[in-house]
């Protein structure tokens, strides 16, 4: 008679502890792999959103002064003071509590933008920092109008008698500007003329810059009111009014003629922190120009550029120092701001800095607590147009374009 044989039952214990232990540790390293892939993803999403808002921060600022006198674009002032708004603050451009005279490349805003805020890893609770962000305000000219004959705005002037004529006309006030179709249609094939965009005038007797409140056909228009505070045409400095050709004996008196006149489109671009629309998650910001004017027809709505991004600071090379000794603790070429008697005009070099956090807390499994995970970006632009400095400036090469 064959004899059956089966597991006694201390094989059969043996046997399931082995099991359990491989099984223990199979969820174990699975888990552990699980959370190594959560933190890679945690890290890598905070790299995107500092790699996305440093690109156009670094392509901006490479623009920064293309087709800007370098003396900067004069703006509305009485000679005393100015009231000329500043996207991406609600206040006044101001500098060293001197009167703003024209608006230079590049604008630094130190400790000017929102406070940062963080989280409780634990709890969520949004937690408000103590030091403000900075902002940063830029200029460049438009290279890429055209319009159907190929031409830019500035390729032409308004107002020329010869190669081509051009039979525009400019309002002595500076209420509007009427362009020849023949030298420049209207409103142009790229990116079209429009409301909130801003115009510089340049001729040899100055620079001015307004805001397009409206185009009707040929015609732009600059009426008063506009968010900037550029259409002002009741100032005697930086306005369209004073490049107009002055005559009489001492040379005062307005001859309501221009010139040969340049226009252009500028674009102003401003970089800041919005820690107000979602607390939790702050966003760094890209404003073209002028945000939301007019209300019936908004136009450059802000652009949410990155997520999640808690720092945001900049420095500056500033050349040609002429400031105290000791005005700059870390040295003219890692400056928060440039310090009187220097002035925006002297940066050659930007220095950026981005901190970016997780979008939600991650629980490390050997601690069993849960962090939010941090990451920063930095890098220095040196601006194409700004690179090389006259420092032998003639009247003439201040307003040169």
């Amino acid at each position: 008679m064959n004899r059956q044989r089966g597991f006694s039952l201390i094989e059969m214990l043996v046997a399931l502890a082995i099991l359990v232990t491989v099984v223990g540790l199979s969820i174990g390293a699975l888990l552990q792999a699980q959370n190594a892939s959560q933190l890679v993803a945690y890290q890598a999403n905070i790299q995107e959103n500092l790699r996305a808002g440093m690109h156009f921060l670094v392509r901006d600022l490479m623009q920064a002064g293309e087709g800007i006198p370098q003396g900067g674009i004069s703006i509305p002032n009485t000679g005393t003071s100015s009231a000329i708004n500043r996207p991406g603050t609600g206040t006044v451009y101001s500098y060293a509590g001197t009167v703003l005279t024209a608006l230079p490349p590049i604008f630094p805003g130190s400790q000017l933008g929102s406070f940062p805020t963080s989280l409780n890893p634990v709890s969520g609770a949004v937690l408000l920092g103590t030091t403000r962000s900075d902002i940063i305000n830029l200029i460049y000219a438009d290279n890429i109008l055209v319009d159907t004959h190929g031409y830019n705005t500035y390729t032409n002037q308004v107002n020329s008698a010869s190669n081509p004529t051009c039979a525009g006309t400019i309002s002595v006030t500076g209420s509007s500007v009427v362009l020849d179709p023949t030298c420049f249609a209207m409103p142009g094939v790229t990116n079209p003329i429009t409301a909130g965009n801003l115009i510089m005038f340049h001729n040899a007797n100055g620079t001015a810059i307004e805001y397009v409140t409206s185009v009707a056909g040929q015609t732009i228009n600059f009426a008063g009111g506009d968010p900037a505070g550029l259409n002002q045409t009741g100032q005697t400095h930086g306005t369209v009014y004073a490049i107009q050709n002055f005559g009489g004996a001492n040379g005062t008196t307005p001859l309501g003629t221009f010139p040969p006149t340049s226009i252009t489109r500028i674009w102003m671009v401003t970089y800041y922190l919005d820690t107000t629309t979602n607390p939790s998650k702050p966003m760094l910001v890209r404003q073209v120009n002028y945000p939301n004017y007019p209300a019936g027809a908004p136009t450059n709505p802000p652009q949410q550029i990155a997520d999640s991004i808690e720092a945001l600071t900049f420095s500056y090379d500033i050349t040609g120092s002429v400031a105290a000794a000791g005005t700059y603790p870390a040295g003219a070429g890692n400056a928060s701001t440039p310090q009187f008697p220097d002035v925006p005009g002297q940066i050659r070099a930007v220095n950026i800095f981005l901190g970016g956090r997780s979008e939600t807390s991650y629980t490390a499994q050997a601690q069993n607590a849960s962090t939010i995970l941090h990451n920063n970006l930095a890098t220095q632009v040196c601006p194409r147009s700004l690179s090389f400095t006259n420092l032998y400036q003639t009247q003439a090469s201040q307003t040169s374009n």
